[in-house]
């Protein structure tokens, strides 16, 4: 056997040199953004050759699956005509790329006593290390090149544990195992092994630094809750009396301005719906004073747009939803604002001379509102000028907001805005105001990739899931992934965060700014379901999308912000009935609100993938079929068999399962349907008070 001794700090990523290049002659600039930047239009602006028409720079990108636009003046954003170019899932043409390192130029190969040793990955960071102090145990997770390593090994305080590969994705196989941490100790020891070779890398992890990695605390009230996303124009109309003089019939085609005057009132009418259906939660798209009818340009964050109700009204709405066990989340849009805020019309009617000049990025004088405008705003939209939160002046106005309606409503918590293009240091003390004054606030950042670095416990306790929505995507509604990808897909989302951040992701398969999942999956009422069917029994916190337990329909935006269609809300709609009982399984099992997740079997050729979810006393049992007809697959548990029920049900279903003698479980899983299976006293009487919902709402 030939071993090789890493004792370097191995980084977490691969980084490799790209070019990229542009042709366009009557660009006065352009940029390149992308996964790599988190989409920022201005961090890498590319550089025009002598010829006047070509325009390209070199980045440092990290190896893997990327994703990227070019940014012309500012505010085209093209695909690369050049590149692979398809649709993002989003309703985007995005440009694709796989960026390798060149130490991946031979192929990898399972056994042949090869190693690429610039791919073994591991960090003494969070984003591969989880403390559980009261179980004493140490989650690790560690990288090599796919397909390039047969065994991963940890040495950790005198106790050794194989690590599991549980995902890959397109260049790197993701290895996960748990370790005691019994007795004292700071080496750890990594060993990757394939066929005669082997190499250890050694790292010290002191407990000072083991202690960092620990848990940090997310809201204990988002634990078992169900969410429910309200455009609050659409959802209903319950008074004519505050309908915009411009109203139109509920059922009129959704533009980007006009109004169809859903209201609190109509949110207020349909508590007894949305109680029924088993909802604990409603975040609410913005409902503060401001012109456009999405409500993501604001006049007034302290008061309910007058389209919408009043502020007692509002107050009092949050109150008859606590009642019912709903908490309230609402939509802080603090990036930016409308060019009616206050603070931007001072500076239209001042210029220099405003004493609110540095609430905003002003360009150049005179201020006024048009195309390219003189001021930074969001996405270049003119409407919408970005805010400078680090002015404490802003700070101060932002957590004035906070305090208000903390004070005048019951609020449990805040989804905030584009949250990606804010200052860190702002969301760290963000994080301290609210949390001083409501410690069970729950802080939920919206940016559509990878959130790690926001979620550390200093910054939110959550972010909204889009990674996962990708997985489900690509595999049940556009059928483009595989079984294994699917699950490789999943795991991944799941393994970038800390279990008890996993845990609290606001997950959505649909939401106001993408395309409608039914819709996607080409209106197949199947493989809707089967995508409900993910949604409520993956880790994290599920959310519908207002309209989606009918089975709603919508291209994208602003196809996907329909009316309500509340003719079909009876006992006929078999998607409504299915929705209720996976909330119904979903808020009494333990191990659907609390298990973790771990892969059973793929099965790429009929299309197959199964998972369990595992609770300290609890299984629940999770398969798909993608397939266009019958398939049959055998599971076994191994080491998963002492905790397993002595029956199941389907919840889909309403079938019994029941394990052979061996504890193996045969599922026969008709063409393009799902299984979710818990153990039936779950979901017999009484079950709350086995179960008991755990969510509290403090103030």
């Amino acid at each position: 056997m030939i071993t090789s001794i890493l004792s370097i700090a191995l980084s977490q990523q691969i980084f490799v040199p790209y070019e990229f290049v542009f042709t366009h002659a009557q660009a006065n600039t352009v940029t390149v953004a992308g996964t790599f930047n988190n989409w920022n239009k201005t961090a890498h602006p590319l550089k025009r050759d002598a010829d006047g028409s070509t325009w390209r720079i070199t980045i440092d990108v990290p190896a893997g699956d990327h994703q990227y636009k070019f940014v012309i003046n500012d505010t085209d954003w093209v695909a690369d005509p050049n590149g692979n170019n398809r649709d993002d899932g989003y309703g985007n043409i995005n440009t694709f790329v796989t960026i390798k390192p060149t130490s991946f130029a031979q192929p990898a190969l399972l056994g042949d006593g090869l190693i690429t040793d610039s791919a073994l990955i591991f960090e003494p960071t969070r984003k591969f290390v989880a403390y559980d102090k009261q179980k004493n145990s140490v989650r690790l997770i560690f990288k090599t090149r796919k397909g390039d390593v047969q065994q991963v090994t940890a040495s950790f305080r005198g106790q050794t544990a194989q690590l599991k590969r549980v995902a890959s994705n397109a260049l790197f196989d993701i290895h996960v195992g748990s370790i005691a941490s019994n007795t004292a100790g700071e080496q750890l020891q990594f060993r990757a092994q394939d066929g005669a070779k082997t190499v250890d890398i050694n790292f010290k992890l002191d407990e000072a630094t083991l202690n960092s990695f620990s848990e940090f605390g997310v809201p204990a009230w988002t634990k078992g809750a169900v969410f429910y996303q309200i455009f609050p124009e659409r959802f209903a109309n319950g008074s004519k009396a505050n309908d915009p003089a411009n109203v139109q019939p509920w059922d009129t085609k959704p533009t980007y301005s006009n109004f169809l005057g859903g209201d609190l009132a109509g949110v207020q009418k349909n508590i007894p719906y949305l109680a029924d259906l088993g909802i604990t939660g409603i975040y609410f798209n913005p409902i503060f004073q401001g012109p456009a009818n999405h409500g993501y340009e604001t006049t007034d964050f302290k008061l309910i747009d007058p389209r919408f109700g009043t502020n007692e009204e509002f107050a009092q709405l949050t109150r008859d939803l606590k009642a019912k066990g709903i908490a309230t989340v609402l939509d802080g849009v603090f990036n930016h604002t409308s060019t009616d805020f206050a603070a931007f019309k001072e500076i239209v009617q001042k210029n220099e001379q405003a004493k609110t000049l540095n609430w905003y990025t002003i360009k150049s004088f005179p201020v006024v509102r048009k195309q390219n405008p003189p001021y930074e705003a969001w996405a270049g939209f003119e409407s919408m000028p970005k805010l400078n939160v680090m002015n404490p002046e802003v700070r101060d106005y932002v957590f004035s907001v906070l305090d208000f309606w903390n004070t005048n409503a019951e609020v449990a918590g805040w989804r905030l805005d584009v949250a990606n293009e804010v200052p860190e240091p702002f969301w760290r003390e963000f994080r301290t105001h609210l949390k001083t004054i409501n410690p069970e606030a729950w802080i939920i950042g919206e940016n559509w990739t990878d959130s790690s670095q926001w979620l550390k416990g200093d910054q939110w306790d959550s972010a909204m899931n889009y990674p996962f929505r990708g997985a489900v995507l690509d595999h049940i509604a556009l059928g483009k992934s595989s079984a294994t990808a699917f699950s490789d897909a999943l795991m991944a989302s799941y393994l970038m965060y800390s279990p008890q951040v996993s845990a609290n992701m606001l997950n959505s398969i649909s939401t106001h700014d993408v395309p409608r999942f039914k819709t996607l999956a080409g209106n197949d009422s199947m493989l809707a379901n089967m995508g409900l069917v993910a949604l409520f029994s993956w880790p994290g916190v599920p959310c519908l999308y207002y309209g989606e337990e009918l089975g709603m329909e919508g291209g994208v935006d602003p196809d996907n912000r329909r009316g309500m269609r509340w003719e079909l809300a009876n006992e006929r709609n078999t998607t409504l009935a299915l929705t209720k009982r996976l909330i119904e399984a979903r808020r009494a099992s333990a191990a659907l609100h609390s298990g973790i997740p771990v892969v059973l079997a793929t099965d790429d050729k009929k299309q197959i993938s199964a998972f369990a979810r595992v609770a300290d006393a609890d299984v629940a049992i999770v398969a798909f079929n993608r397939s266009a007809q019958t398939q049959t697959i055998d599971l076994s548990f191994g080491e998963l068999e002492q905790k397993l029920p002595k029956s199941l049900v389907d919840v889909v279903s309403g079938k019994a399962l029941r394990f052979s003698g061996d504890a193996r479980l045969r599922l026969q899983i008709p063409a393009k349907t799902a299984i979710l299976a818990i153990d039936p006293e779950c979901i017999e009487p009484n079950t709350a008070q086995r179960n008991p919902n755990p969510m509290v709402i403090q103030k």
